[in-house]
């Protein structure tokens, strides 16, 4: 939700769709003992930084400084379909230098990679109940197949689990998820998500605003004006999710009891994140 408001702002430049495209041709990824998608700061040379710095310029775009008044109008997942055009169309207008704005989950795991390649970037991290990010991502891992990455390696086996594919991002240490269910595995997931966050953040508190998703799914209005105050942003353009969210990857409202449909398995398995559930401030 915020990543598509943001990428609506016209101080911003967007993808308007995760980096894996740009990240996962310089840090491919297989699911082999000993590989994730962890990146960091000594697997980027001053070449590699340097390169994707201009890939992300090359193809970002902006709607409204393309289009002027009538950029406001173009359909969120309409700047998707349309990213090449819009960054074809704003090449004129794409001075350096820029501000963009990304959201990739698995770039929680290449925190280092990114101050590397943008030094002075500034992170919007939001949290969430667990019980409510582990349903999501159990519903991503049983429900959906465009979350599929990784084809199971031989002898990998996940109880009570019939598809072939691993989905979401490959943390570092998988290996010892072996065995697990499904509901483990995202419980795994969530929390080391989490963890890998507060261990490579920038220590400079001014460069990390903590964002709740419970408030920005019940109030968005006063999340996004302090948001906007946090990153030096005129928060006009962003009054108008204030009552009306920006359509996201979902096929229903955002709501805080979602989990409950799998509530008996996320209970079982809310041990395994308890630490860090607390330091969130969502104590079980």
């Amino acid at each position: 939700m915020i990543f598509q408001a943001l990428s609506t702002h016209p101080d911003l430049w967007s993808l308007y769709r995760e980096s894996q495209g740009i990240l996962n041709e310089h840090f491919p990824a297989r699911m082999v003992p000993g590989e994730s998608v962890e990146v960091t700061a000594a697997d980027v040379d001053d070449a590699t930084a340097v390169a994707i710095d201009r890939e992300f310029f090359d193809q970002v775009g902006n709607a409204e400084a393309s289009l002027k008044f009538f950029g406001r109008g173009v359909q969120l997942i309409a700047r998707v379909r349309l990213s090449k055009l819009l960054a074809k169309l704003g090449s004129e207008q794409k001075v350096p230098p820029i501000r963009m704005v990304e959201k990739t989950p698995d770039n929680c795991f290449r925190i280092q990679m990114l101050l590397k390649v943008f030094p002075d970037a500034r992170f919007v991290y939001v949290v969430r109940d667990p019980r409510g990010s582990i349903a999501s991502i159990h519903k991503g891992w049983t429900e959906e197949s465009r979350f599929q990455r990784f084809d199971l390696p031989e002898g990998f086996t996940i109880k009570g689990y019939s598809g072939k594919s691993w989905c979401f991002g490959l943390p570092p240490g998988w290996e010892s998820l072996d065995g697990s269910t499904v509901m483990e595995i995202c419980a795994h997931q969530w929390r080391l998500y989490n963890e890998f966050c507060h261990r490579d953040f920038p220590t400079d508190g001014d460069r990390v605003l903590q964002v709740r998703y419970e408030e920005m799914a019940s109030d968005p209005g006063p999340v996004l004006e302090k948001l906007a105050q946090w990153a030096d942003l005129d928060p006009a353009p962003l009054e108008r999710y204030g009552e009306k969210l920006p359509v996201v990857n979902t096929w229903s409202k955002p709501s805080s009891d979602k989990w409950r449909r799998v509530e008996e398995e996320i209970e079982e398995v809310l041990p395994l994140v308890a630490a860090e559930s607390e330091r969130l401030g969502y104590p079980q």
